[in-house]
C-alpha cells in the first residue's frame, strides 16, 4: 500500500510536471501579449470606451428602429 505522503507527493510531482510543460509551451508568447491586449482590453481607458461607445450606438440603433 501506498502512504498518503507517497501519494501527495506523487502529486505534486504531476502537478509541478504539467505546469512546467505548460510554461514551456507557452512562453514564446508571453512577449507578444501586450501587441494585440493592451489597446483592446477591458484594462484599456480605450478598450473600455470603445465598450461603451459600441453599446450606445446599439441602443441608439434599437430605438430608432423600435420608434419606426
Amino acid at each position: 500500500m501506498v502512504s498518503r505522503e507517497e501519494k501527495r507527493a506523487m502529486k505534486d510531482k504531476l502537478v509541478k510536471e504539467g505546469y512546467e510543460q505548460w510554461r514551456e509551451m507557452s512562453q514564446s508568447h508571453w512577449n507578444h501579449w501586450r501587441a494585440w491586449g493592451s489597446w483592446f482590453s477591458w484594462g484599456s481607458p480605450v478598450g473600455l470606451g470603445l465598450f461603451f461607445v459600441l453599446l450606445s450606438v446599439a441602443a441608439a440603433i434599437l430605438v430608432w428602429v423600435i420608434k419606426l
